[in-house]
């Protein structure tokens, strides 16, 4: 198959670096300046030690003016930040044909109604990607926690034809990799987690342990959790028994070091997905009839930052 990457950072790279050299036909549409970065450089990838685990002198890009006369591509996979994703759908339109399979690895659920209203709903899958990499200064991937795996699988659950071909093209390349029969089911579970951790984190400012040994902290921790349990529920997809478990127990552990990657953004100073993770789940808490004061009061936080970030 041939495996169009969007972006070559942290998870793009993570994952089409590995899947590139394992020997796949993996592109990376990437801007101009990564491109000549990475002719340069090469495509590095780094274990949590900082030893390289894939080293690609030279990774097979492209940018947006040459996608036309590459044709439509079998998979598209979309790495991108959440906040782009409006102009990467520009961007990879050359590269979609009637038989092309689009997988997202975003966060959160509104991306996908994007893709469909963009592209059509027949073209597009359901993905769930779980790594903690982040790109460094000199443009090499290092991952920074334990763990790194893709899922995937039709919004219907059916084990289709193509599902089968994406998993025997995507499966032995160094991560772990599922078909899901669930997987609506399995992106709102991510962004459960995603959405009550990234709001304890970023509205405390702090990681987990240090917010649960001040007071009060494990009842706010507790209460995100549970708002955000409450609209999933409510949209009829309720986590189950042992991911609200796994979502408790990470969010109230004593003397935790665990923050979100919208935290470390947050905190570098950087663009956070506010409005796809904490936003849209605040919103779609207020159609449902889903009372959600705490993610409201993080949403608002997070919106005073983007605002000030903006000005300065």
């Amino acid at each position: 198959m041939r495996i169009l990457i969007v972006g070559a950072g942290a998870v793009g790279g993570f994952f089409g670096g590995r899947l590139a050299a394992a020997g796949r036909d993996v592109t990376f549409l990437v801007r101009p300046a990564r491109a000549e970065a990475l002719a340069a450089h090469g495509l590095v990838v780094r274990g949590s030690d900082g030893s390289v685990d894939v080293a690609l002198p030279h990774p097979a890009t492209i940018t947006t003016e040459g996608l036309a006369a590459a044709g439509p591509f079998d998979v598209v996979v979309l790495s991108v930040k959440a906040y782009t994703l409006e102009q990467a759908l520009d961007d990879v339109a050359d590269a979609v044909g009637e038989r092309t399979i689009i997988l997202p690895t975003l966060n959160g659920m509104r991306h996908i109604d994007l893709l469909r209203e963009r592209f059509g709903a027949e073209r597009v899958v359901g993905g769930v990607c779980v790594v903690a990499a982040q790109l460094d200064a000199d443009g090499s991937i290092r991952q920074v926690g334990a763990g790194n795996s893709l899922s995937y699988g039709e919004f219907d659950g059916a084990v289709s034809e193509r599902m089968l071909e994406l998993h025997s093209s995507f499966t032995g390349t160094g991560f772990d990799t599922k078909i899901s029969q669930t997987i609506e089911l399995d992106m709102w579970q991510k962004w459960v987690m995603l959405a009550s951790g990234g709001a304890l984190t970023t509205l405390m400012r702090s990681t987990v342990g240090a917010i649960v040994a001040a007071p009060g902290g494990l009842a706010v921790a507790t209460g995100l959790a549970d708002e955000c349990f409450a609209v999933a529920t409510r949209a009829g997809f309720p986590p189950r028994a042992a991911y609200r478990a796994f979502v408790l127990d990470t969010l109230t552990a004593q003397g935790s070091s665990f923050g979100t990657s919208m935290f470390r953004d947050l905190m570098a100073g950087n663009e956070v997905e506010s409005e796809q993770i904490v936003g849209d789940l605040v919103a779609r808490g207020g159609a449902l009839g889903v009372d959600v004061p705490l993610l409201a009061l993080a949403h608002t936080n997070l919106s005073v930052y983007r605002a000030n970030r903006s000005r300065r």
